[in-house]
């Protein structure tokens, strides 16, 4: 049986700013998004669904970290 190992102080205290900040940016992106909605601009609401999707990634891989169970890129293919 294997124990979790316990991540260090200031790597904690990173990630939870990280996922602070993707919490911030998520309201900026809302701001965003309602003027682009309010203007009909489809060109910016499609690069705003882009970063959305970036968005959203973070925050999950930020998340995960915390939590101890991110397994990283290339984790599903054997690197």
């Amino acid at each position: 049986m294997t124990s979790k190992t316990r991540l260090a102080n200031k790597t904690i205290w990173s990630l939870e700013d990280i996922i602070a900040s993707a919490a911030a940016a998520r309201r900026a992106w809302r701001r965003a998004h309602d003027r682009a909605k309010r203007q009909m601009d489809p060109v910016m609401l499609a690069a705003l669904g882009d970063v959305s999707h970036q968005l959203a990634q973070i925050d999950s891989l930020a998340r995960d970290a915390r939590q101890g169970t991110y397994r990283g890129k290339g984790a599903d293919d054997g690197q």
